[in-house]
This record gives C-alpha cells, structure tokens and sequence, in this order.
C-alpha cells in the first residue's frame, strides 16, 4: 500500500505554536524563514481534543444486497472559543453490512463559519484522516470510522467557528465488485514504527511565484492497481495557510484529472518532492495513479506566499471506471465586476448528469471556485458542498441518471457584494455497462 510520510520545513509565529498547527505546519509548510524540522507525528494529531459533534445525519442512497451500498451524510460542529481547543476534530462512524469486506469514505463538501463578526483569514480547511474499520465486541457489528478535522481562523485566533461537512461512504463485498481502495493506511494501521502518520498526505508551497494559481503533481502506487485501466482519486480534503492573514478575493480548488501513469517530473509527496521512476522513464499502468491538483488563494493582491495540502485516497479493480469534466481556475484581479445584489445566505442548485455508462455511480465534488464579485472581503461564512444525490441506473438500452443538489455559500457580515462560483463533479462509476456520455445541468 502507498505510504506517504511528509518532512517539511516551516516556521511558527508565536500565537499559532499549538499541536493542531504544528500539525498543519509539517503538512503545509510557512513561508517565513526559521525553519522548523519534523515529520507529521501520530501524538500531534492524537493529542488534539474530539469535539463533541453537534450530528451526524446519513442516509443509503443504495443497496444491492450481498454488493454493495452507498450512503451520504452530515457531521457538524462548533468551537465555541478559538483558544479553547486547536482545532475541531471529530471521531464520527457508520455502520457496514455484514457482506462488505471494503469500505472508503471521502469528502463531498464543506462549509465554515465564524462564531460572531466576519473576520480575515489566516488558514482554512477541512479534511478526513485516519480511516479504519471496527467491529463491536458486544453486537458484532462492523463499523467505518475516521477522523474528521477543520479550522478557521485568523492571527489571533480567538473566535470560535461552526463547521459542516458532507461526506460519501462506499462499502461492498470484493468478490462481487472488483475494486479496492488505497487509503494511505494497511490493516487499520495509522502509525508507522517510528510514529509517523500513515496516509496519503500531499503538500505543496507557492512561493516567489509571479501567480496566485499553483500546480502540484502527486501520485499514488499500490501493487494491486498493476492490471487497471483506470484508477480514481478520491477526494479527502485540503488546507489552506498564509504566512498571516488577510482579506479573500478567491479559493478555488481542482483536483484535476487522474491516469495511471507517471514519468521523471517531480512529484509533491514525502520530503518536498520525489521522482516517482528512474531519469528518462515514463510508464503506464504498473500500479501507478498520478493526478495534478490546481489550486488559488488570494486577495486584492496579484499573489502572496502560501501553501496548501491535500489529502487523497485511490480506488481502481477492473469494475472501476472514472467521467471527470474539464475544468479549470484562474485567478481573478479586483473589481473585474462590482453590482449591487446582495449575497444569498446559501445559494442551491440541482445538477443532471445523463447517459452515465455504469450500473452504479458516486458524486465526488473534486473541484471549485469561490470568489467575491467586486474585491477582497473579510469572511463570515464559506464553503460548498453536495447536499443530496441519487442514482438510477441503465435500464431499457437508456444510460444511468446521476442527480445531485449542490449548496455554496460566501460571505461578510453586510451579504455585499456578491459571490461567484463553479464547480466539477467527477463521476466514480462502477461495473461498466455502456460507452458514451452526455452531461447537462
């Protein structure tokens, strides 16, 4: 299984030296000097509180007996005082049928808000870690659990923040579904011998750039993907850090398209970055995944320093198959457009996808742009997130329909002006029934 260990070197101004930053620190990396040296360490992360979760509301989307089953759903909560705790983390579950022997878990949205006034941003994210499966000792009965983690907050850090986050779980039995997951981890393990994290943890810096839009390529290589024709990335979510904060014009993210192949560039993983094969190679296939994640973090300014990190699990077997749209970012400078309209409390849409060629298919929300229509703002709430789904599959020679509603929310304290957005959903399909495609919304 791939094993992603990070070694950064960053720099911590005085009030953000706790264990949930330092945590972030070594997965992101400061882009002031004075470095600090260290690896993501299991005692940071387990050393920050669980917060008590406010709910946490699922649903089956479906089921085929004996298969599979596909459920979505909900956690929130809230930091009452930012200095009361470094971070929201919560331990949250589901419960799995007996006849799954696989299950994975990934982000499907997200949405924060300050407790109070709106206020400047210093770093955000939200992001799911350390999954496992349990089984109750008493009942029998065999649980997914993970590790969900967020922050909000500026310099001082002193206000609390609520926190949503939607989430998709995908159990089923291998000898009926020919797929696996990768999820950074093997056999529940989270911790390797010399107590680093194990999971699939990515990170990259944009620094000295002349552009707010950075680019990082990543990979994953696991042995049982070798014989794939494709092979998915799972969004688990991201963060977000500047070296102090600021107001936001634009945060945009894209987990863009994934192929099994890589070749001699660089790859973001482990100590900065790595080559993933010898000088002068390029190979297909070989249990190899890689993606290019875009990402924009910015005010008024044309660029200033920071840094992001991901996290990502990947799924292939010969029943996987992946639709992922075109999609893209670039960075928008103040004042392109300024009106009036105020912006709504949460704007929701309804999306179709036609025509899909799989008996079973998931909604992965892997990219978006949010920004202010007019310039930089101070924040009260941001986020979006895929609040329902459903699927129905092909039937009479017609292709499957993948149906989903879509929330999005971003804005101050006086709701002017008004936002922007977009968004891609890439499509995780299973046991492939047809050959062509058609998208509307």
């Amino acid at each position: 299984m791939a094993v992603a260990m990070i070694t950064m070197r960053v720099s911590l101004r005085p009030p953000v030296r706790n264990s949930f930053l330092m945590l972030f620190a070594s997965l992101l990396a400061s882009c002031s000097p004075g470095p600090f040296n260290g690896s993501i360490k299991c005692q940071d992360f387990d050393s920050i509180p669980i917060t008590p979760s406010s709910s946490q509301v699922s649903h089956t989307v479906f089921e085929t007996p004996g298969t599979i089953i596909a459920i979505h759903g909900s956690g929130h909560a809230r930091l009452h005082n930012g200095k009361s705790a470094p971070a929201i983390k919560v331990e949250q579950s589901v419960t799995l049928p007996a006849y799954a022997d696989r299950a994975t878990v990934f982000l499907n949205g997200w949405r924060l808000s300050y407790l109070g006034g709106d206020q400047h941003v210093l770093v955000l994210g939200s992001l799911i870690t350390k999954i496992r499966t349990t089984l109750d000792d008493t009942t029998g009965e065999k649980k997914l659990v993970w590790n969900a983690l967020a922050l909000l907050r500026d310099d001082d850090g002193e206000e609390g923040y609520n926190w949503n986050y939607d989430f998709t779980v995908l159990a089923w039995n291998a000898g009926s579904v020919a797929a696996d997951v990768d999820q950074g981890n093997a056999n529940n393990q989270f911790c390797a011998p010399d107590g680093t994290i194990l999971d699939n943890l990515y990170h990259g810096i944009n620094v000295g750039t002349s552009s707010a839009l950075s680019s990082f390529f990543s990979f994953i290589k696991d042995t049982f993907f070798e014989t794939d024709k494709a092979v998915a990335a799972l969004p688990r979510g991201f963060a977000f850090w500047w070296g102090g904060d600021h107001h936001l014009l634009q945060m945009a993210y894209n987990l863009d398209h994934s192929e099994i192949f890589v070749d001699t560039r660089k790859y973001s993983i482990r100590d900065g970055s790595i080559n993933a094969v010898p000088p002068g190679a390029s190979v297909a296939a070989s249990g190899f995944v890689s993606w290019n994640t875009n990402i924009i973090f910015k005010d008024n300014d044309t660029r200033r320093d920071y840094a992001f990190g991901e996290v990502v699990s990947a799924m292939g077997g010969s029943d996987v198959g992946v639709i992922q749209p075109p999609f893209s970012i670039l960075p928008s400078e103040s004042a392109w457009f300024c009106g009036t309209q105020d912006s709504p409390p949460v704007r929701t849409e309804e999306f179709v996808i036609e025509n899909v060629p799989f008996e079973y298919a998931i909604p992965m929300l892997t990219g978006w742009d949010l920004e202010y229509l007019c310039n930089d703002q101070h924040v009260k709430e941001i986020g979006i997130w895929i609040d329902n789904w459903s699927y129905q599959p092909p039937a009479g020679g017609a292709g499957g329909i993948l149906r989903y509603t879509l929330g999005s929310v971003l804005r101050d304290d006086d709701n002017n002006p008004d936002y922007g957005h977009s968004h891609k959903v890439t499509v995780l399909g299973l046991r492939p029934m047809l050959g062509s495609t058609r998208t509307g919304g």
